[in-house]
């Protein structure tokens, strides 16, 4: 399935940050790699070390990490046209912490961070595109961690709804639930009330 169309998504994606030519297009092709997974693939695993990021055409995903108890505390849901990777593993070259796990069948684009600073090193604008996109990344933690502290468990559910209404339809209500920070049978409460 190498055709324009998978790609499609990232050059539009791209485009908000940085003006894209065809020779940028022929670079985006040459550097991300188009792959198909199926659901329950571990993409990255916890105590490894990873050399992806991801670009999310269609399928839905979990970052995790694992409580002494077991239980999976859900850090971030993706959809598509969301970029997914263990921040921490990629750029510092540490071990992640956490995990990244597929919930349904999933096809994205990926990039390995040698390729990445290739395309960094190659023009300017591929750097000012990476601080604008790490700069949407950081805005987008400080909002969730506001949401955690100030929201009611209501509030962030309806939140949800309006800002990604296509995760509530389509990822388990154990995971939506453990993302927002409340019980299931919680959940199920306020799903009710809406």
């Amino acid at each position: 399935m190498k055709t324009d169309m998978p790609y499609s998504k990232l050059i539009d994606l791209i485009s908000n940050y940085i003006e894209v030519n065809q020779k940028d297009i022929d670079l985006i092709k040459s550097f991300f790699k188009y792959e198909s997974v199926a659901k329950g693939t571990v993409l990255i695993e916890y105590g490894k070390f990873t050399e992806k990021a991801f670009f999310i055409l269609s399928g839905y995903l979990k970052y995790f990490k694992t409580i002494t108890s077991g239980e999976e505390w859900v850090i971030h849901l993706y959809a598509s046209n969301d970029f997914a990777t263990s921040l921490n593993s990629f750029f510092e070259g540490k071990k992640s912490e956490e995990t990244l796990q597929t919930i349904t069948d999933c096809e994205f684009l990926s990039i390995s961070k040698n390729d990445l600073e290739k395309l960094y090193a190659m023009e300017s604008k591929w750097q000012l595109f990476g601080r604008k996109l790490m700069e949407s990344f950081l805005m987008e933690k400080e909002e969730r961690i506001i949401d955690q502290l100030s929201l009611t468990a209501h509030e962030k559910y309806l939140k949800l709804i309006k800002n990604q209404p296509n995760i509530i339809q389509n990822v388990p209500v154990k995971y939506i639930a453990s993302f927002l920070g409340i019980q299931p049978e919680s959940l199920s409460r306020i799903r009710k009330m809406k």
